[in-house]
Order: structure tokens, then sequence, then C-alpha cells
């Protein structure tokens, strides 16, 4: 028998409650602390970044370029492609193509012949179910025979 039987100890208010202040605290905590820190270091912030000045020279517009960024790195403007660089890239542009289509062919092959297999093998499985499931109900009709006799 225990010594405290007229003592009933229970948790007291539920897990979810304590949960939910245990929460609301550490938000309220951190939200302090975030505060402080920012408001505690007001001299310590980074200037904003200035906008380039717009160049005024007339370079053809590049769609893949940030508007109103020069082209430029470091100072040196980049080299236009000759025709020959440029039949090459479309040459290699069009090899990449290329072995792009024959890789998902590939993967597409692979996977419907994954899926015939599976079809297969889920076709066998439910053909030994249908064949346990009549030799059980053959068990059980010579064991209802049986049991008549």
């Amino acid at each position: 028998m225990h010594p405290y039987h007229h003592w009933h100890w229970h948790r007291g208010p539920s897990r979810l409650l304590w949960f939910a202040f245990g929460a609301i605290t550490a938000s309220v905590w951190a939200r302090h602390r975030e505060r402080s820190e920012w408001h505690g270091h007001r001299n310590c912030h980074r200037p904003p970044i200035q906008q380039p000045p717009l160049s005024t020279q007339t370079e053809p517009v590049d769609p893949w370029s940030a508007r109103g960024v020069s082209r430029t790195v470091n100072g040196i403007l980049p080299e236009p492609m000759s025709d020959e660089d440029k039949q090459r890239v479309a040459e290699i542009s069009a090899s990449a193509g290329d072995k792009l289509v024959e890789m998902s062919e590939a993967t597409l092959d692979t996977v419907l012949t994954t899926v015939e297999v599976l079809k297969a093998k889920l076709a066998e499985h439910r053909a030994e179910k249908e064949k346990e499931r009549q030799e059980e109900e053959e068990r059980r009709r010579k064991d209802a025979s049986r049991r008549l006799v």
C-alpha cells in the first residue's frame, strides 16, 4: 500500500497546454533577443548598394543580361563571336539535343519494361492467390462432407 493513497497525483494541465505555453515563451524570448540585438547595433549596418549609372554607349540589347547593367567585366568588353564559333556552338547544341532525346527514349523504355514486369508479377501473384483460394474451398468441402458422414 502506498503511503500517499489519499493523494491523487495527476499530471496537472494537459501536455498540449504546456507545449503551447513553452512555444509562446520561446517565441517571445527569440523576438526579444532579435530586437535587442538589432537595436543595440544601430551604427553597425551595411550601407545601401548604389545602382551603377546607366551606360550612355549604344550597346546591343542582350535578352539574357540584366537591364541597365553594363556588359563589361572589369572594364573589358566581351569579344563578338565569329561565324566559326557560332557554327560550333550550334553543332554542340544540336548534338546535345540529340543525346538528350536518346537518353529520354532509353529512360522511357526502361520505365515501360519495369512496368510490364511488375504487371506480370501482379498477375502471377493474383493467379496464385486464386489457386490457393480454390484449394481452401475444396478442403472445406471435403471437411464438411466428412463431418456429415
